[in-house]
C-alpha cells in the first residue's frame, strides 16, 4: 500500500475535517495508507508538516494551504525527493505550478463569477454592496476575490469595501460585518461572503441591525451551514463544491501519476453547484 499524508491549512476548518473524514473513507478502496498532518492555520508549522512528511517516506502529499506562496519551495523539494504533490481544493498560481504535480478542486476565479453574476441577475441597475473575503493570502480567496472584481468590472455594482479575515474564521467575519454595518448602514443591499460559515457571522451582524432582513448574500462552500442559510435567509445563495468527488479524484489522479500513466493531467477541475431557494430540493445536504 502506497502512502498518502494530508496536509491541511487548518484541520479544525470544518472543510478541511470534512475531507479528512472522506480520505480516510475512500482510501483502502484506491489503495492508499494515510495520515493526517496539520498546517495549524500556521504557514511555518504547514511547512514543518511537508517536511515531516518528506522524512516519514509518504508516496503522496494532499495539500491546502495556508498560503498560497510560502510553501511552494518546500512542496518542490518534496517533489524532488519523488513524492507525488497534489493541491487539493486550491490551484497553483502560475509562478508555483513546479510544487505540484497535478491540481483537483473547483475554480474559484469561477465561484467569484458566480457571485456576480447572481448579484448582477439580482440588481439589473446597479447595488452597492461590501465583499468579505476569505483568509487573507490564501488561494482561493485570492481568486474568488479577483473572479468576482472580473465580474462586476463595468457594471453598476459599486463595492464600498473589501476586506479579508486573518484566518477562516466565523467570528471574524462577523467582527468584519459589524464594522461595515457601522459604517455604511442601509446603503448595504448585498454582501458577498468567501465562505457559508463565514456568512453566519454576516447574518448576525445583519440580524443586529434591524431593517437589513433583505440584502441578499452570496457565499461559497455549499456545507451544511450554507444549505441551512439558503432556506432561513431571505435571499441567499450558497456555491458549493463537492469535496467527497474532489477526494475520490485526487486519489485516482495520484494512482495515475504513481503509475507513470500517460493520461494523468495536471489540471483536474471538479464544476460548483448552484444552492438557491429553488434548486435546493434537488441536492442531498452534506454533512460537513
Amino acid at each position: 500500500m502506497k502512502t498518502i499524508a494530508w496536509i491541511p491549512g487548518q484541520l479544525a476548518n470544518p472543510s478541511q475535517a470534512f475531507a479528512w473524514k472522506m480520505i480516510q473513507k475512500h482510501a483502502a478502496d484506491n489503495c492508499f495508507d494515510v495520515i493526517v498532518l496539520d498546517g495549524k492555520g500556521d504557514v511555518q508549522e504547514q511547512v514543518k508538516a511537508i517536511n515531516n512528511a518528506v522524512a516519514q517516506k509518504v508516496d503522496v502529499i494532499f495539500v491546502n494551504p495556508n498560503d498560497a506562496k510560502a510553501i511552494v519551495p518546500s512542496l518542490t523539494e518534496a517533489r524532488k525527493a519523488g513524492v507525488v504533490v497534489g493541491w487539493f481544493m486550491s490551484n497553483p498560481a502560475e509562478d508555483a505550478k513546479e510544487s505540484a504535480d497535478f491540481f483537483v478542486g473547483v475554480d474559484d476565479n469561477q465561484a467569484g463569477e458566480f457571485a456576480a453574476k447572481a448579484i448582477l441577475d439580482s440588481f439589473p441597475d446597479g447595488a452597492t454592496m461590501v465583499e468579505i473575503g476569505g483568509q487573507a493570502g490564501h488561494d482561493a480567496a485570492i481568486r474568488r476575490h479577483d473572479g468576482f472584481a472580473g465580474g462586476i468590472e463595468g457594471t453598476k455594482i459599486n463595492v464600498l469595501e473589501y476586506k479579508n479575515p486573518q484566518q477562516w474564521d466565523t467570528a471574524q467575519a462577523q467582527a468584519i460585518a459589524e464594522d461595515m454595518i457601522t459604517k455604511y448602514g442601509d446603503e448595504i443591499q448585498a454582501i458577498f461572503c468567501h465562505w457559508d460559515n463565514g456568512a453566519t457571522g454576516v447574518i448576525n451582524a445583519l440580524k443586529a441591525k434591524s431593517g437589513m432582513e433583505n440584502v441578499m448574500i452570496v457565499a461559497v462552500d455549499g456545507n451544511k451551514t450554507g444549505f441551512d442559510q439558503v432556506q432561513s435567509w431571505p435571499n441567499y445563495i450558497s456555491i458549493a463544491q463537492n469535496i467527497e468527488t474532489i477526494t475520490t479524484y485526487s486519489m485516482k489522479t495520484a494512482n495515475l501519476f504513481l503509475n507513470k500513466d500517460t493520461s494523468a493531467k495536471y489540471e483536474n477541475i471538479v464544476p460548483f453547484d448552484i444552492i438557491t431557494k429553488d434548486s435546493i430540493g434537488d441536492f442531498t445536504p452534506p454533512e460537513w
